[in-house]
């Protein structure tokens, strides 16, 4: 696919700490600073509905951070700064298409 000819300027990237995750990322990256766009990183802790969602959830997190501090390492790597986002919701897909609503990308 010929990528330089795409005109995408602002992405939401969800990451999870894996090499997909983080590829995707610096492709939008990529994309984006050509662009003048935005990327937008978000990790999404998944909450039991045994749980309030609002429940603390120290280990996954410290474990979000992680994954996002990671993420604007890659992103650093082409020169570009992002915005990364950590999320608790009940379903990560919904949380994710929400995310991308709200932020109309």
């Amino acid at each position: 696919m010929d990528y330089d000819s795409l005109r995408i300027k602002n992405v939401l990237v969800p990451v999870d700490g894996s090499r997909a995750g983080f590829d995707a990322l610096a492709l939008a990256c990529h994309l984006s600073k050509r662009n003048k766009g935005t990327v937008y990183a978000v990790y999404v802790i998944e909450v039991a509905r045994n749980l309030p969602l609002d429940a603390e959830m120290s280990s996954e997190a410290r474990s979000g951070e992680d994954v996002l501090t990671e993420a604007e390492q890659v992103a650093d790597q082409v020169d570009y700064k992002i915005s990364g986002e950590l999320l608790q919701a009940r379903d990560r897909g919904h949380a994710i298409v929400d995310e991308a609503a709200d932020r109309q990308v």
